[in-house]
């Protein structure tokens, strides 16, 4: 099995051919819903000694994985294809509930979705003009949740209206190139979860049209639904509206079309529809805004947006949560997801300075939209946009078409965040690549990049996210891979017991590698829960955290001057002392609710004084200048440990897991100076706590 790469044309169209040969069984799906899976690294090949045999096509919405298609090729069926492609689908995506398919009932393949592990979950019926009854199959990943799966993803359809040019677009020039922008309106994505109408304005838009073409267009809408409408009720929107759009909009009217622009606007807002799709950046971007500030509630309810963005707003209706701004690691800053209406805020990061025109700009954003994942923006606490970022996995590669930093006080450190983040993400969705595709980065950014380790490959900022804790050859094996999948040579083969700063620098550069047979040592940190909140946010608090804390790189944790010996280069595993009881020895029989919590690279030692240590490192650590005055030893000495790279458990470890460990490796006890860990017990405490049983992939 393999991914479909988005760049393999040749292969798509194979496959395409392959699922129409099958549409009595499949339904049909346009070529764009096989690029956009490719671009997602959701569209999953098989061959037999070369030949293609079959694929999978599926999508994961939220907490789940639906099956779009399972097709095999017809002379290589009941070979035990069809459940290979299915169980590879579940083995890439194990923290999710499960795998949901529908199929039509008269398609009687009932004993088929059985075959591959699939049970009946509920009956319900097709979003098409037939309706047809069809059957909902549920695979089970077997993840404890409180929630049985929905039989039906979404209750009900959204009803979106479309203009003149989609309407045209769809159905009387369907084949120019120009019309294909609007097929994702045909995507299963979309077709299923909304259903496309004609407002009664259509005939006024058309008005002074030549006869045949008003014909062709009116008879293409009768396929569609037609809301009626008051018309005394679309007359007083449609005043109201061109009234408000020429004191708002002096130039409006000078257009042909523009009247009836209005009219499609209004009969929709009197229908009630939600939605009116149109590719008219005037329409959308000046005329939209208008419409919204209208005190009337049809206007109100109406959103103006391109087909791109629409899956978009879908998902903002069924999740409005996770769509509204969130604090950024605590900080004064928040992020959220682009919207529909945030095309303008999009626009402040356009890099005009390095000749980027609005509409390339623009172009890049509707793109990332379309690949399913709408760029986040980044504000400051005013609310001024000071960053943003968009990403999309392509088979092994999380690819960045978009990435921006304004010019701020704390921009190099947004940068390095991000791109810091962009390495967790990879990670979580199980690509081993990040490639930053924005012609027009910045310096900031570019000056970020040195220091985030990342390598320029062509015109490309590349960094490698190798997921492997394992011997020098293990990782060496994986960056390999890793390398291969941007056709780049193999990776020089590392060597076993590298010196600890050697290693400590592959390990920057491959995060979140661990070369387990490096002299890299490791070293447990009790840390409480007041200073672990204001250091890391764990525990998460209401006080918002300094920004430049919360968003930097590196940080610093301070003790006694005492030699604790720890020495730099080497790892730290945090260990977080839930109550006062995890400071001390137990008495025999008491409960310790301790836990470890990541880990971080240890950059450096520092001893001196703690006005010393305070002048220089105070916007990286939590201690105020009279803690660590009381942390010094009889010497008047402090020590800061500098540390960067951290990671955060997705599961803490146990103090009684961290006991069961102890009988099979030995070590410390008690955790209250600084104690060495041996690697073995390292690792082991390392992968428990990587163990995801409660997130999805």
């Amino acid at each position: 099995m393999e991914t479909v790469a988005a760049s393999d044309s040749a292969l798509i169209e194979q496959l395409v051919a392959m699922g129409d040969t099958a549409a009595s069984t499949l339904g049909m799906l346009r070529p764009a819903v096989y690029d956009d899976a490719a671009r997602s690294g959701y569209l999953l090949v098989a061959r037999d000694a070369g030949k293609v045999v079959g694929y999978t096509l599926y999508r994961c919405p939220r907490s789940e994985v639906v099956v779009t298609h399972v097709c095999v090729d017809a002379a290589h069926r009941r070979r035990g294809i069809a459940r290979h492609l299915v169980e590879e689908v579940s083995s890439r995506h194990p923290n999710r509930h499960g795998l949901r398919a529908k199929c039509r009932n008269n398609y009687e393949l009932g004993a088929f979705w059985r075959s591959l592990g699939f049970d009946y979950l509920g009956d319900t019926h097709g979003r098409g003009a037939d309706e047809a009854p069809m059957t909902v199959w549920w695979r089970d990943h077997q993840i404890p949740n409180l929630f049985s799966p929905p039989v039906d993803e979404v209750a009900a359809r959204l009803l979106v209206a479309i203009d003149t040019n989609i309407l045209m677009d769809l159905n009387t020039r369907p084949d120019t190139p120009q019309a294909r922008r609007s097929q994702v309106l045909l995507g299963p994505d979309l077709v299923d979860r909304m259903e496309l109408v004609v407002s009664q304005g259509l005939e006024r838009d058309l008005e002074g049209q030549p006869e045949e073409a008003k014909a062709r267009l009116v008879g293409a809408a009768e396929q569609y639904q037609r809301p009626n409408v008051d018309p005394v009720r679309a007359r007083s929107l449609f005043d109201t509206l061109l009234a408000t759009v020429k004191l708002h909009s002096p130039g409006f009217g000078s257009r042909s079309g523009d009247e009836g622009d209005l009219w499609q606007v209004a009969h929709a807002a009197a229908a009630g529809i939600k939605v009116l799709a149109t590719w008219d950046d005037r329409l959308r971007t000046v005329i939209g805004p208008i419409v919204a500030r209208i005190a009337r509630p049809e206007f109100e309810a109406l959103r103006i947006i391109d087909p791109d963005h629409l899956v978009v707003y879908l998902d903002q209706l069924v999740h409005a949560a996770a769509y509204q701004p969130r604090a950024l690691q605590g900080s004064e800053f928040s992020g959220e997801q682009a919207g529909a209406a945030s095309e303008a805020a999009l626009l402040a990061l356009l890099n005009s300075a390095a000749g980027e025109a609005r509409s390339d700009l623009r172009a890049r954003v509707r793109a990332a939209a379309r690949a399913g994942r709408p760029p986040v923006i980044i504000r400051d606490a005013e609310g001024i946009v000071v960053a943003g970022f968009a990403t999309y996995v392509d088979g092994p590669r999380l690819r960045v078409p978009f990435l921006r930093v304004n010019n701020h006080e704390h921009a190099s450190t947004i940068a390095r965040r991000l791109l810091w983040w962009l390495r967790e993400q990879a990670r979580d969705e199980g690509t081993t690549v990040v490639v930053v595709e924005d012609p027009h980065l910045s310096r900031i950014v570019r000056w970020a990049a040195v220091h985030e380790s990342y390598e320029v490959v062509g015109e490309r900022l590349v960094a490698w996210v190798i997921d492997r804790c394992g011997t020098s050859l293990a990782v060496t094996t994986a960056v390999t891979a890793a390398r291969a999948s941007l056709d780049l040579g193999p990776a020089s083969l590392l060597t076993p017991r590298l010196p600890a700063e050697v290693a400590a620098q592959y390990e920057r550069t491959w995060w979140p590698a661990k070369l387990t047979d490096s002299e890299l040592p490791h070293f447990a940190v009790a840390i409480q829960p007041d200073w672990s909140a204001g250091l890391f946010g764990i525990p998460a608090t209401l006080t918002e955290r300094p920004s430049l804390l919360a968003l930097g790189r590196e940080q610093v944790y301070y003790r006694s001057g005492k030699n604790s010996g720890v020495a730099a280069p080497g790892r730290i595993l945090w260990f977080l002392s839930q109550d006062r009881t995890a400071r001390r020895p137990r008495t025999p029989g008491e409960a310790r609710t301790s836990s470890f919590i990541g880990t971080s690279l240890l950059d450096a030692v520092d001893t001196d004084t703690p006005e010393n240590l305070h002048s220089a490192l105070q916007h990286y650590g939590v201690y105020p200048i009279e803690r660590i005055r009381d942390a010094a030893d009889r010497r008047g000495l402090a020590q800061a440990f500098r540390f960067s790279d951290t990671e955060f458990f997705p599961t803490p470890v146990s103090w009684k897991q961290y006991e069961e460990l102890l009988e099979v490796h030995g070590g410390p006890r008690q955790i209250l100076a600084p104690v060495r860990l041996s690697t073995p017990l390292f690792s082991d405490i390392y992968a428990l706590g990587q163990q995801r049983a409660d997130t999805t992939g």
